[in-house]
């Protein structure tokens, strides 16, 4: 068999190629291969759910500043990933979603738009110029926007952008269905005779959605109530008790706060009100497999706030309040992100039942330097120094919120779901306003002044838990920065190394300074000079000598870990621009060999 020309085997092959591409743009469009390690450009099925079955249209703008961010590298990155993500959902809208990139150049109409959307523009360039990178998203049910994408919330970026498109599907807010014995609402202080306003965590959610004041004798729950919010339910009668049962098995969402001594209990003037009782929501908890001891309080002595005891005593730190870092927060919550500080007091702890089917997933758990003590020690006593004093760790770091979902039985017949979403929070008393707020009256308006997280932190559970089933599957994804996990490894040994050298000549000045200190105050003159002997000048120089060897040690570290750094880049260059390209060569020429021995 004659072989053709190699001009007519390139053009051929060229053509294949191209024809190959065409083909797939038009057969494989809705095709996607994501080979990266945390799926980080595959959308969560929630997402998919949400987006099939849209109505109404949406119009996302992206404004991006091309122009200011010229200099910010890693910036464009990310806003062409956000709108990689974008063009996604653009994708999977079936044309529901039409997605607009716009540059708001500087004087433009669209830095005009831009700022009355309420974007924000970020100074760059030593103030010179402006930067946008934020989101408008419009339907025929209103407006939201993402004010600014920040970097640092990328693994969060998937669950915004879908809250809002699901957001913009609704044209009435949200309705939130409460039931309290507590004054969440305001009410009647009957030791000051006067009435008492609206806790400011109930206060600013009534600014953001319709809530609906429910009895405690219900027979049902509306069925257009998206959130049912019970605090402290201690009245509730058996046919109250029924209607939450069926409002949960019917998929409904319940964000529940309980709490074994809820300080803000007013109790009315007698005491504990006629028929109330804190355990009377034992049988939903047993019913959703969720064990609470309203007998029992946590201690913990590590997340500890700091308390003042009055004047001229110092501050003191109460373990019956928990003030929760980061640490104790689940991580990869939606809810939790970003915040700093939640505040607790007198907290109960939470755990699964041993016939539980459905799933317990920890939220906010405090540490193990804690124990568990009877609540009327409590009730009697809150003198956080005699608590000190009775306090004794015992190894194990209790759940203090946490989420329940799934499978759950009912708890007045056979009935079961796998819908089942209930939030959990073991205090009442990080709501109310002493613990994470201040409030002032400011000619008649009440202005709040957060210091701790409390409102936000209520505020990101409503918005999380008013979402459909498919919004609150989203979870955190992963980030896209890949660090190099091996020159990180060297570094950290390096700097092990680093610190050891340092520590160590930093006691060697606080040894020699004491010992100069110690010769002024021995050798000083009338005229308040100090004169050293022959040998004290001598271990003086010696030390000076030895303070340069120990710093020439230090730059020696510094250098064999650049130098360590150095040669693992220089072989990792070679791995990909020589050693790969070489393998595939060979094994290109082997596949011809291999053809040319097979023929």
């Amino acid at each position: 068999m004659k072989k053709l020309p190699v001009s007519i085997v390139f053009a051929i092959t060229l053509l294949a190629f191209l024809l190959v591409n065409w083909a797939a743009s038009i057969g494989l469009s809705n095709q996607r291969l994501d080979m990266t390690e945390q799926k980080l450009y595959s959308l969560s099925q929630g997402t998919h759910n949400i987006l099939s079955a849209m109505e109404t249209p949406v119009d996302i703008q992206l404004y991006f500043s091309s122009a200011a961010s010229r200099d910010l590298t890693s910036l464009r990155s990310d806003a062409q990933r956000v709108e990689e993500l974008l063009r996604e959902y653009e994708l999977l809208s079936n044309g529901k979603l039409t997605l607009s990139v716009i540059d708001p150049e500087p004087f433009s109409e669209q830095e005009d738009n831009a700022a009355a959307a309420g974007l924000s523009a970020l100074p760059v360039n030593n103030g010179l110029e402006t930067l946008y990178f934020g989101i408008v998203a419009s339907s025929d049910n209103g407006e939201q926007i993402l004010p600014f994408i920040q970097p640092d919330r990328e693994s969060f970026l998937e669950y915004e952008l879908t809250q809002l498109v699901f957001n913009l599907q609704r044209s009435t807010l949200p309705v939130i269905g409460v039931i309290s014995s507590l004054d969440v609402q305001g009410g009647f202080d009957y030791r000051s005779g006067q009435q008492t306003a609206p806790w400011t965590s109930f206060d600013q959610l009534g600014q953001l959605y319709e809530i609906r004041s429910l009895t405690t004798d219900i027979d049902a729950v509306d069925a257009d109530i998206d959130l049912l919010v019970l605090v402290q339910p201690k009245a509730l009668t058996e046919e109250a008790l029924h209607a939450i049962d069926q409002y949960a098995l019917a998929g409904g969402r319940i964000l529940l706060f309980i709490d074994p001594l809820a300080e803000l209990d007013p109790q009315g003037p007698m005491g504990m009100e006629e028929g109330s009782d804190p355990d009377v929501i034992q049988p939903l908890l047993k019913a959703w497999g969720i064990n609470f001891d309203s007998s029992k309080a946590v201690l913990d002595a590590d997340y500890a706030l700091v308390v003042n005891q009055g004047p001229g005593r110092p501050p003191v730190r109460h373990i019956a309040l928990a003030g929760l870092d980061p640490s104790a927060m689940a991580a990869d919550d939606i809810a939790l992100a970003d915040l700093e500080m939640i505040n607790m007091a007198s907290v109960g702890s939470l755990t699964v039942a041993v016939d539980a089917q459905s799933n317990f997933e920890a939220l906010l758990t405090g540490s193990e330097n804690s124990m568990l003590v009877d609540t009327n020690l409590l009730r009697m006593s809150q003198d956080p120094v005699g608590l000190a004093r009775q306090f004794v760790a015992d190894d194990q770091a209790y759940v203090l919120a946490a989420r329940v979902t799934g499978k759950a039985k009912s708890a007045y017949s056979d009935a079961e779901t796998d819908k089942l979403a209930v939030t959990v929070v073991a205090d009442t008393d990080l709501l109310g306003d002493r613990l994470w707020v201040q409030v002032q009256n400011f000619f008649g308006q009440r202005i709040a002044s957060p210091w701790a997280d409390n409102g936000n932190l209520f505020i990101n559970w409503v918005d999380n838990l008013v979402g459909s089933a498919d919004l609150i599957s989203i979870r955190a994804r992963g980030s896209y920065a890949r660090p190099f996990e091996k020159v990180e490894e060297i570094q950290l040994q390096a700097e092990e190394r680093f610190r050891d050298h340092e520590r160590e000549l930093q006691a060697q000045l606080e040894k020699t300074e004491a010992e100069l200190n110690n010769l002024q105050n021995q050798q000083a003159g009338e005229d308040g000079l100090v004169t050293l002997t022959a040998e004290q000048e001598l271990a003086l120089d010696e030390f000076q000598q030895q303070k340069l060897l120990i710093r020439k040690q230090l730059r020696d570290v510094q250098h064999a870990l650049n130098k360590d750094i150095e040669s693992l880049g220089q072989q990792l260059k070679w791995i990909n621009i020589g050693l790969i390209p070489l393998l595939l060569t060979l094994w290109v020429l082997f596949v011809a060999w291999r053809r040319k021995q097979n023929p």
